[in-house]
């Protein structure tokens, strides 16, 4: 092949390979776009069949329709990104209406009715949320109990009537226009479109999707994912406050009929828009899109003088039809990913060991330097099984200490402690000489403490960028989980951490889920790496990965530790081992059994250990029991 043609050749492979990137992106916007046509044709179908169809006034009647619908969505949306749901909206759409709507009859008073329903919505969406956090059970079957006591609340308090005689200005909210435009259709238009710029383009957003994705990984980056969950349903129940005040207004009654079947028709909206039910992906415009179609169906069966409930019918056959799609598309997408890492695989020419220079010899430390991380007497149960009994060491400023052990030796729950994925049942952990006692992942990390987990924790649908700044994402401006995320930003500093692992890819956002298990090794990595850390822990960090990669890490550890930084590295390789630790610290059944320079033991002792054995070193090491 000629050069021109092999450039030529290159170069479409890489723009197909950034198409299918942005394809598989967790907010793309393109998946809908099936649907999208599917809903011009049918609303262009309509208007030739029924002249009236194409108006103005049809239009926004139309858009009218589905406003609670949109509006309710667009939460539901955020909240099944996180992989939740809120089956209890329909029955929060009945219980705020008639609160609500009783407001305004007995105190007269517009604004007192308008945050009763809204104050009334985050309150139960609150609820919800702490109830699903607490008792650690399906959302589905906490809020759908919650949804039943609802509707049967909002039948008690208003003894199965309807509400009426509200204040001028209270009905006038619903049934004001702008030209052809009503204005709930304005303020369902506003919400909407703050919610999904929410969703796209700031932290909290990401953090949203990080957590539908991972929420464990998400959790150990430094997100509160209760905290962020929790505020998720209070959002979405604030929404359905909004919806029941313009309800009831725009009707000029509140009855406690209404809302039954609602959370099927938010749901199907969401669905139907290209929202996975799993959590992790989903597009606004994809679920405006949704809404749209189902207003489009049932203002046609309206105008075919179809029965009403036909659009139950159709709604439902549509959430399945959603439903099904959505399996699909997830099953021709896992098939395009391993078909595509098979011919990344295929067309990597490898690796030639001989080609690759030998690492430079390592030569422990003779100086002590300051003592950065110290741990005395951690315990750890799980039930009745200890995992690990009065484990401690120190970590000096510039040292690599290798944490050793078999499978079971309690290595892992040890680094959980230090970095604060898990609270010991005793012990003492401290940072620099001062006590510290960490809540999560991230107090740990605001004292310098970053780690790489064996199984990675890595959001599989976010973007390498994405995986690399969770957490500690750049911004444009300063407002909390508000800000306004700086992506430029973060994929430089992506390209600056793994070209310190010899990784170059051609798609810094490019899902993880899309790398091969070596690319991910280094992703988590390289996120352990980061400037301004007091320790890094990398646990089995070249389990994964091939020549180049595991040098580039023996490389990386070597720079860390000459600039001060404290480094624990677990791992099972015994030649990596030796050629990295200024120290070993041993476990067995979760005891310390060895801690020592490195120069002071050999490779076969060392093993011994491991085993149970100390040979030269002396006697048998008595098993500790595991289980009281």
């Amino acid at each position: 092949m000629q050069p021109d043609a092999q450039m030529t050749h290159a170069s479409a492979r890489s723009r197909l390979q950034a198409w299918r990137s942005r394809s598989e992106r967790p907010w793309d916007a393109t998946s809908r776009l099936g649907l999208t046509l599917l809903c011009a044709a049918l609303y262009l179908g309509l208007g030739f069949k029924y002249p009236n169809f194409l108006t103005a006034d049809n239009f926004f009647i139309t858009l009218l329709s589905v406003t609670s619908i949109g509006v309710a969505a667009i939460g539901m949306t955020a909240l099944l990104i996180s992989g939740n749901v809120d089956l209890s909206i329909g029955g929060q759409y009945a219980f705020i209406g008639m609160v609500t709507g009783i407001v305004a009859r007995d105190w007269h008073n517009t604004t007192l009715a308008i945050l009763t329903g809204l104050v009334c919505g985050a309150v139960l969406g609150y609820t919800n949320g702490r109830l699903v956090r607490l008792l650690r059970i399906s959302p589905l079957i906490v809020t759908l109990g919650v949804g039943t006591i609802l509707h049967g609340v909002a039948f008690v308090i208003s003894g199965g009537l309807s509400v009426y005689g509200f204040p001028n200005r209270f009905v006038h909210l619903g049934q004001t226009y702008f030209g052809p435009v009503p204005l709930p259709v304005v303020v369902g238009g506003i919400v909407f479109l703050i919610v999904s710029v929410t969703l796209l383009r700031t932290v909290g957003g990401l953090r949203t999707y990080a957590i539908g994705g991972n929420a464990n990984a998400a959790r150990l980056s430094g997100i509160d994912v209760d905290r962020y969950v929790t505020g998720l349903f209070a959002m979405n129940g604030t929404l359905i406050g909004l919806v029941s005040v313009m309800t009831v207004a725009r009707l000029g009654s509140a009855s406690p009929t209404v809302g039954v079947g609602f959370e099927l028709d938010v749901l199907t909206a969401a669905i139907l828009g290209g929202v996975s039910f799993i959590g992790g992906s989903g597009h606004p415009f994809g679920v405006f899109v949704g809404v749209f179609t189902i207003g489009v169906l049932n203002a046609g069966i309206i105008f075919a003088g179809v029965a009403d409930f036909w659009q139950q019918v159709v709604q439902g056959g549509a959430l399945l039809v959603a439903l099904g799609a959505d399996q699909w598309t997830s099953h021709r997408r896992a098939q395009k990913r391993t078909a595509a890492q098979v011919r990344d695989i295929a067309a990597d020419p490898g690796e030639d060991p001989s080609s690759l220079a030998a690492p430079e010899a390592h030569s422990p430390r003779s100086e002590p330097d300051e003592v950065v991380v110290a741990c005395e007497g951690l315990t750890k149960y799980f039930g009745s099984v200890r995992a690990v009994q009065d484990v401690g060491f120190a970590v000096r400023a510039g040292e690599v200490v290798c944490l050793i052990g078999d499978n079971g030796a309690g290595k892992s729950t040890v680094i959980k402690m230090l970095s604060g994925a898990t609270r010991p049942d005793a012990g003492e952990i401290a940072v620099k000489g001062t006590p510290v006692a960490f809540d999560g992942p991230g107090d740990a990390q605001a004292f310098g403490i970053a780690t790489a987990y064996q199984d990675l924790a890595l959001c599989p649908n976010l973007g390498v960028a994405e995986n690399l700044v969770l957490g500690r994402e750049p911004r444009k401006t300063n407002w909390g989980i508000f800000s306004w995320r700086d992506d430029a930003a973060g994929e430089v500093e992506a390209r600056k951490r793994l070209a310190a692992l010899n990784i170059v890819l051609g798609d810094y956002r490019r899902p993880v889920n899309l790398l091969s298990g070596g690319q991910r090794q280094s992703v988590a990595i390289a996120r352990a790496a980061q400037n301004g850390s007091t320790l890094v822990i990398l646990d089995e960090p070249t389990a994964a990965l091939g020549i180049r990669q595991t040098r580039s890490v023996v490389a990386l550890v070597r720079t860390l530790a000459r600039s001060g930084v404290g480094v624990i590295v677990i791992t099972h390789d015994i030649d990596i081992a030796f050629d990295l630790a200024d120290r070993f610290v041993v476990l067995r059944l979760g005891q310390r059994v060895f801690d020592g320079p490195a120069a002071s033991i050999e490779q076969g002792q060392l093993i011994h250990l491991m085993a149970g054995y100390r040979g030269s070193l002396g006697d048998t090491v008595e098993a500790p029991t595991n289980v009281e």
